[in-house]
Protein backbone atom coordinates (compact mmCIF):
# COMPACT_ATOMS: atom_id res chain seq x y z
CA UNK A 1 0.00 0.00 0.00
CA UNK A 2 2.80 2.36 0.71
CA UNK A 3 3.96 1.59 -2.65
CA UNK A 4 1.10 2.05 -4.37
CA UNK A 5 0.57 5.88 -2.71
CA UNK A 6 4.55 6.32 -3.29
CA UNK A 7 3.63 5.75 -6.84
CA UNK A 8 0.99 7.68 -7.20
CA UNK A 9 2.48 10.73 -5.74
CA UNK A 10 5.15 10.31 -8.47
CA UNK A 11 2.64 10.40 -11.32
CA UNK A 12 0.63 12.94 -10.06
CA UNK A 13 4.01 15.24 -9.52
CA UNK A 14 5.54 14.23 -12.83
CA UNK A 15 2.22 15.25 -14.59
CA UNK A 16 1.51 18.45 -13.19
CA UNK A 17 5.43 19.82 -13.46
CA UNK A 18 6.30 17.97 -17.01
CA UNK A 19 6.60 21.03 -19.76
CA UNK A 20 7.12 20.85 -24.02
CA UNK A 21 10.86 20.52 -24.53
CA UNK A 22 11.49 23.16 -27.16
CA UNK A 23 15.17 22.03 -29.02
CA UNK A 24 17.55 24.26 -30.10
CA UNK A 25 17.44 24.44 -33.99
CA UNK A 26 20.41 26.36 -35.89
CA UNK A 27 20.15 24.29 -39.17
CA UNK A 28 16.96 26.64 -41.01
CA UNK A 29 17.81 28.43 -44.37
CA UNK A 30 17.17 32.00 -44.68
CA UNK A 31 13.92 31.16 -46.91
CA UNK A 32 12.75 28.78 -44.60
CA UNK A 33 13.29 31.10 -41.55
CA UNK A 34 11.07 33.68 -43.86
CA UNK A 35 8.65 31.34 -44.47
CA UNK A 36 8.42 30.33 -40.91
CA UNK A 37 7.46 33.68 -40.23
CA UNK A 38 4.39 33.96 -42.28
CA UNK A 39 3.26 30.36 -41.29
CA UNK A 40 3.31 31.13 -38.34
CA UNK A 41 1.47 34.78 -38.58
CA UNK A 42 -1.22 33.27 -40.74
CA UNK A 43 -1.95 30.68 -37.96
CA UNK A 44 -3.21 33.36 -35.49
CA UNK A 45 -6.81 33.74 -36.59
CA UNK A 46 -8.01 35.70 -33.63
CA UNK A 47 -6.85 36.78 -29.93
CA UNK A 48 -8.24 37.84 -27.10
CA UNK A 49 -6.66 39.42 -23.89
CA UNK A 50 -5.72 41.32 -21.32
CA UNK A 51 -2.46 43.53 -21.18
CA UNK A 52 -0.19 46.09 -19.29
CA UNK A 53 0.93 48.70 -21.21
CA UNK A 54 3.59 51.23 -20.32
CA UNK A 55 4.62 54.24 -22.60
CA UNK A 56 7.74 55.88 -22.23
CA UNK A 57 8.27 59.35 -24.33
CA UNK A 58 9.49 63.22 -23.15
CA UNK A 59 5.81 63.85 -23.71
CA UNK A 60 4.25 61.53 -21.38
CA UNK A 61 5.26 58.68 -19.49
CA UNK A 62 2.52 55.99 -17.64
CA UNK A 63 0.47 52.95 -17.81
CA UNK A 64 -2.58 51.21 -18.25
CA UNK A 65 -4.60 47.78 -18.03
CA UNK A 66 -5.84 47.03 -22.21
CA UNK A 67 -8.13 44.43 -23.25
CA UNK A 68 -6.97 43.46 -26.96
CA UNK A 69 -9.41 41.71 -29.28
CA UNK A 70 -8.26 40.81 -32.75
CA UNK A 71 -10.58 38.85 -35.25
CA UNK A 72 -9.61 38.11 -39.06
CA UNK A 73 -7.70 40.17 -40.86
CA UNK A 74 -9.26 43.30 -40.34
CA UNK A 75 -10.97 43.73 -36.69
CA UNK A 76 -9.13 45.39 -33.93
CA UNK A 77 -10.63 46.94 -30.48
CA UNK A 78 -7.94 47.89 -27.85
CA UNK A 79 -10.20 49.10 -24.83
CA UNK A 80 -7.49 51.08 -22.14
CA UNK A 81 -8.28 51.59 -18.41
CA UNK A 82 -6.36 53.48 -16.08
CA UNK A 83 -5.91 53.57 -12.14
CA UNK A 84 -8.86 52.22 -10.17
CA UNK A 85 -10.50 50.69 -13.90
CA UNK A 86 -11.16 54.06 -14.75
CA UNK A 87 -12.35 53.79 -18.51
CA UNK A 88 -9.83 56.18 -20.47
CA UNK A 89 -10.71 55.16 -24.43
CA UNK A 90 -11.53 52.62 -26.87
CA UNK A 91 -9.96 52.54 -30.42
CA UNK A 92 -11.86 49.83 -33.26
CA UNK A 93 -10.77 49.70 -36.27
CA UNK A 94 -12.40 47.37 -39.33
CA UNK A 95 -12.04 47.06 -42.74
CA UNK A 96 -13.04 50.68 -43.59
CA UNK A 97 -14.54 52.04 -40.07
CA UNK A 98 -13.13 53.55 -37.81
CA UNK A 99 -14.52 54.56 -34.33
CA UNK A 100 -12.41 56.20 -30.99
CA UNK A 101 -13.95 57.03 -27.62
CA UNK A 102 -11.92 59.57 -25.58
CA UNK A 103 -14.07 58.69 -22.49
CA UNK A 104 -11.51 61.09 -20.33
CA UNK A 105 -13.02 64.19 -22.53
CA UNK A 106 -16.45 62.54 -23.30
CA UNK A 107 -15.60 62.44 -27.41
CA UNK A 108 -15.72 60.60 -29.81
CA UNK A 109 -14.23 60.29 -33.66
CA UNK A 110 -15.75 57.89 -36.35
CA UNK A 111 -15.18 57.88 -40.22
CA UNK A 112 -13.42 56.07 -42.83
CA UNK A 113 -10.31 54.71 -42.02
CA UNK A 114 -7.82 56.08 -44.36
CA UNK A 115 -8.38 59.45 -42.22
CA UNK A 116 -6.90 58.41 -38.95
CA UNK A 117 -4.56 55.84 -40.36
CA UNK A 118 -1.36 58.47 -39.11
CA UNK A 119 -3.21 59.80 -36.06
CA UNK A 120 -1.81 58.87 -32.93
CA UNK A 121 -4.00 57.02 -30.33
CA UNK A 122 -4.46 59.20 -27.04
CA UNK A 123 -0.45 59.60 -25.41
CA UNK A 124 0.27 56.26 -27.26
CA UNK A 125 3.67 56.97 -29.64
CA UNK A 126 1.50 54.79 -32.19
CA UNK A 127 0.14 55.08 -35.29
CA UNK A 128 -3.31 54.22 -35.67
CA UNK A 129 -2.32 51.63 -38.57
CA UNK A 130 0.86 50.80 -36.29
CA UNK A 131 -1.82 49.43 -33.65
CA UNK A 132 -2.73 45.84 -35.06
CA UNK A 133 0.62 45.12 -36.15
CA UNK A 134 2.40 45.84 -32.41
CA UNK A 135 -0.25 44.37 -30.36
CA UNK A 136 -0.27 40.98 -32.77
CA UNK A 137 3.41 40.64 -33.06
CA UNK A 138 3.31 40.79 -36.69
CA UNK A 139 6.03 41.88 -39.20
CA UNK A 140 4.96 41.08 -43.06
CA UNK A 141 7.76 41.42 -45.43
CA UNK A 142 7.07 41.73 -48.53
CA UNK A 143 9.49 40.26 -51.76
CA UNK A 144 13.04 40.85 -49.64
CA UNK A 145 16.46 40.77 -50.88
CA UNK A 146 18.79 38.98 -48.98
CA UNK A 147 22.06 40.69 -48.07
CA UNK A 148 23.52 38.74 -44.84
CA UNK A 149 22.65 35.55 -42.91
CA UNK A 150 24.70 34.02 -40.19
CA UNK A 151 24.98 32.14 -37.15
CA UNK A 152 25.42 35.43 -34.77
CA UNK A 153 25.57 35.17 -30.88
CA UNK A 154 24.12 31.81 -31.18
CA UNK A 155 21.16 33.34 -33.28
CA UNK A 156 20.10 33.50 -36.47
CA UNK A 157 20.96 37.10 -38.25
CA UNK A 158 19.85 38.41 -40.96
CA UNK A 159 19.87 41.58 -43.01
CA UNK A 160 17.56 42.16 -45.92
CA UNK A 161 16.40 45.06 -47.94
CA UNK A 162 13.19 46.22 -50.18
CA UNK A 163 14.06 49.21 -52.15
CA UNK A 164 14.75 52.07 -49.56
CA UNK A 165 14.09 50.05 -46.50
CA UNK A 166 16.36 48.30 -45.09
CA UNK A 167 15.93 45.53 -41.87
CA UNK A 168 18.21 43.59 -39.34
CA UNK A 169 16.45 40.15 -37.55
CA UNK A 170 17.69 38.32 -34.68
CA UNK A 171 16.06 35.24 -34.64
CA UNK A 172 15.80 32.29 -32.05
CA UNK A 173 16.92 29.04 -32.51
CA UNK A 174 14.71 27.75 -30.27
CA UNK A 175 11.14 29.33 -31.11
CA UNK A 176 12.37 30.30 -34.76
CA UNK A 177 10.51 33.55 -34.21
CA UNK A 178 12.01 36.87 -34.43
CA UNK A 179 13.77 38.37 -31.28
CA UNK A 180 14.54 41.55 -32.52
CA UNK A 181 13.75 43.51 -35.73
CA UNK A 182 14.89 46.64 -37.17
CA UNK A 183 13.72 48.95 -39.22
CA UNK A 184 15.50 51.35 -41.01
CA UNK A 185 14.72 54.07 -44.00
CA UNK A 186 18.67 53.71 -45.75
CA UNK A 187 21.09 53.78 -42.96
CA UNK A 188 18.05 55.93 -40.46
CA UNK A 189 16.97 53.72 -37.69
CA UNK A 190 13.25 53.90 -37.80
CA UNK A 191 12.61 51.83 -34.82
CA UNK A 192 12.80 48.47 -33.20
CA UNK A 193 10.78 45.39 -31.73
CA UNK A 194 11.80 43.14 -29.22
CA UNK A 195 9.81 39.86 -28.86
CA UNK A 196 10.42 37.69 -25.51
CA UNK A 197 8.64 35.44 -22.69
CA UNK A 198 7.69 33.53 -25.49
CA UNK A 199 4.25 31.03 -24.37
CA UNK A 200 2.63 28.14 -25.79
CA UNK A 201 -1.33 29.50 -26.17
CA UNK A 202 -3.58 26.64 -28.26
CA UNK A 203 -0.57 25.18 -29.08
CA UNK A 204 1.04 28.35 -31.08
CA UNK A 205 3.67 30.39 -29.40
CA UNK A 206 3.29 33.83 -28.76
CA UNK A 207 5.82 36.51 -27.43
CA UNK A 208 3.88 37.23 -24.13
CA UNK A 209 6.40 40.64 -23.83
CA UNK A 210 6.78 43.19 -26.62
CA UNK A 211 8.90 46.44 -26.84
CA UNK A 212 8.86 48.82 -29.77
CA UNK A 213 10.95 52.09 -29.17
CA UNK A 214 11.71 55.18 -31.41
CA UNK A 215 14.97 55.65 -30.08
CA UNK A 216 15.82 59.38 -32.26
CA UNK A 217 11.95 60.32 -30.71
CA UNK A 218 13.05 58.80 -27.24
CA UNK A 219 9.52 57.27 -27.66
CA UNK A 220 8.67 53.18 -26.12
CA UNK A 221 5.84 51.17 -25.86
CA UNK A 222 6.22 48.12 -23.55
CA UNK A 223 3.10 45.46 -23.37
CA UNK A 224 3.09 42.63 -20.96
CA UNK A 225 0.37 39.84 -22.53
CA UNK A 226 -1.55 37.93 -19.48
CA UNK A 227 -4.99 36.16 -19.39
CA UNK A 228 -4.15 35.59 -23.57
CA UNK A 229 -6.37 33.69 -25.86
CA UNK A 230 -5.96 32.61 -29.49
CA UNK A 231 -7.66 31.58 -32.19
CA UNK A 232 -10.64 31.34 -29.75
CA UNK A 233 -14.14 32.34 -31.24
CA UNK A 234 -15.06 35.86 -30.75
CA UNK A 235 -18.52 37.09 -30.20
CA UNK A 236 -18.76 40.00 -32.52
CA UNK A 237 -20.63 41.69 -29.39
CA UNK A 238 -17.67 42.74 -28.10
CA UNK A 239 -16.62 44.43 -30.58
CA UNK A 240 -19.65 46.79 -29.90
CA UNK A 241 -18.62 50.63 -28.58
CA UNK A 242 -20.79 52.26 -26.06
CA UNK A 243 -20.81 55.60 -26.19
CA UNK A 244 -22.62 57.94 -23.95
CA UNK A 245 -25.44 60.05 -25.00
CA UNK A 246 -23.48 63.36 -23.93
CA UNK A 247 -20.24 62.53 -25.91
CA UNK A 248 -19.10 65.25 -28.63
CA UNK A 249 -18.84 64.18 -31.88
CA UNK A 250 -15.87 66.30 -33.64
CA UNK A 251 -15.24 66.36 -37.31
CA UNK A 252 -11.77 65.12 -37.52
CA UNK A 253 -11.17 67.26 -40.95
CA UNK A 254 -10.86 70.35 -38.90
CA UNK A 255 -7.95 68.69 -35.89
CA UNK A 256 -4.58 68.10 -36.39
CA UNK A 257 -4.62 65.21 -33.97
CA UNK A 258 -6.64 62.97 -31.70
Amino acid sequence: MRYFLFFLTFVLISCSTSKRTVKKNLELSYRELLQHNVSWQKAIHSLQGRARIVLDSPQYSGNFDAEILINGPDSLLLSVEGPFGMDVGKVFIGRNRFIFYNQVNNQFYTGDKSIFEDRNFLHFPLKIKELRDIFGARDRFDVLRRDLSEIRDDQYYIEASNGEMRYKMWFSPYYLHINRIEYYDNDRLLFYKEYSQFKEVNGVYFPMAIDFVRPQEQQAVSIYYRDLKLNQPIDNGLFEIKISDSARQIDLSLENTL
